[in-house]
């Protein structure tokens, strides 16, 4: 039986990273882009409206002294957002122009409605306008071709993940696609003849399915797509039926059938189909059934095979420690966790431990103005789902340890992110 930090180093060298590919842009916020984003067009593709307006010629109000007497010009046409015009405009003539519009030939400047005086600012082809624009310089509120980017230029880095914003540049910029990793497909198998649906309820020796609602939300958390494949009965065939099915994903997800007793048919039933096992029992509580293998696949990267215990904490606990690093692995968003997130912490409360491996037991961490704290919660053991939905950490009692008194210092693993503070 191998410990945690072996266990986590065989698994890193079995994960690879899953292969990019084309992907439809509306897909593929979140995911880390594998490969520049080219431009096919000058943005703006044209000189254009920042304003609703009209289009002018600056010499006309270059000779108005200093910009504060009105200018009275002659509307000619109008252009709105996605027309052009073929007038070529002339001093003493403007053109009523909407933000977004292209300048038409001839005009270098734009002056905002809100600049028409004398009642004017409704004219359109065929009256007059009076201008005045005291603060007028050239250029103003035109946006020229190319000024946010040219053709040919790459406006997203690969290595970025994609942000919302960097869907809608790409789609200026002419992608419909982008290549980059697509989140890992996740099948998950829940066995035992004694399962039932959890909308179910239950009668005499059976229980509810909690497995797979839980596995599946932990595998959305980890920005991956799970793939539910229902409950696996203890016989060999049906059982090994559905394992051929949920091979075809990057993970294989197995809750249940992976000890020692009668029925416990997984690693057989994996072997026979091909899967190489690379470990099988793990020194750790809760936990220590758990199984890993892999199917090499050769037209695809490797399947990651996880043969999770079945009481409901030990399979959430082996998801946090060992399928969670092996995911953010093989999506390529970071480096493979040999220490899972681990922080010192205070303990407020006594905790025992077990000599011959090491707990992860349920705790509530805290944030205190001298550092981080740690409650140790009552608990049940690997079933008690209870105790575990109360936690936000697990406190680690090492192999060969009593356990620790309050005020000592501990390792802890933090399961969210925010953690309150004391005070709060």
């Amino acid at each position: 039986m191998i410990d945690v930090a072996e266990a986590l180093r065989r698994i890193q060298m079995s994960a690879a990273a899953i292969r990019p590919r084309r992907i439809l842009l509306e897909e593929a916020v979140g995911l880390q882009l594998q490969e520049d984003v080219i431009s096919d067009t000058d943005s703006p593709p044209w000189h254009r409206s920042m304003m609703d307006g009209f289009a002018v010629i600056s010499k006309d109000f270059v000779d108005s002294l200093d910009y504060k007497q009105a200018v009275t010009l002659e509307v000619v046409a109008e252009i709105a957002a996605g027309e052009m015009t073929a007038s070529v405009l002339e001093q003493g003539q403007c053109i009523r122009i909407m933000t977004g519009a292209p300048m038409p030939p001839g005009a270098d400047a734009v002056i905002p409605i809100e600049r028409a005086v004398s009642g004017t600012s409704h004219a359109h082809a065929g009256e007059q306008v009076s201008l005045q624009d005291p603060h007028f310089r050239y250029g103003q509120h035109v946006s020229e071709k190319g000024s946010f980017f040219r053709a040919g230029q790459a406006v997203i880095r690969h290595g970025i993940e994609l942000e919302p914003v960097h869907i809608g540049l790409a789609a200026e910029a002419g992608a419909s696609h982008v290549v980059a990793i697509a989140p890992p497909c996740v099948s998950i198998i829940t066995t035992g003849n004694e399962l039932v649906p959890s909308s179910q309820v239950p009668a005499e020796g059976q229980i509810r399915n909690t497995n797979e609602p839980m596995l599946s939300a932990a595998v959305t958390r980890c920005g991956a797509e799970p793939i539910p494949m229902g409950i696996a009965s203890d016989r060999p065939e049906p059982l090994r039926a559905v394992i051929a099915q949920g091979l075809a994903a990057d993970i294989l997800l197995l809750s249940g059938g992976v000890s020692t007793g009668d029925y416990d048919l997984v690693p057989k039933a994996l072997g026979n189909i091909g899967v190489e096992c690379v470990f099988h029992k793990v020194c750790l509580k809760p936990g220590k059934p758990i199984w890993f293998g892999v199917l090499h696949r050769p037209a695809a990267s490797p399947t990651l095979v996880f043969g999770l215990p079945g009481n409901p904490v030990s399979a959430l606990v082996c998801f946090e420690l060992f399928v969670r690093p092996a995911l953010e692995k093989i999506s390529g968003k970071s480096q493979f966790l040999q220490d899972r997130d681990q922080q010192m912490a205070r303990l407020k409360n006594s905790v025992q431990g077990s000599r011959d491996r090491p707990v992860y037991h349920p705790c509530q961490l805290e944030l205190a103005d001298d550092g981080l704290l740690a409650k140790v919660l009552p608990w049940g053991g690997s079933a008690d789902l209870l105790a575990l939905s109360l936690a936000n950490g697990l406190l680690i009692v090492p192999k060969e340890c009593d356990g620790f008194d309050r005020g000592e210092m501990v390792q802890v693993i933090p399961l969210i992110s925010r953690l309150r503070h004391k005070s709060e």
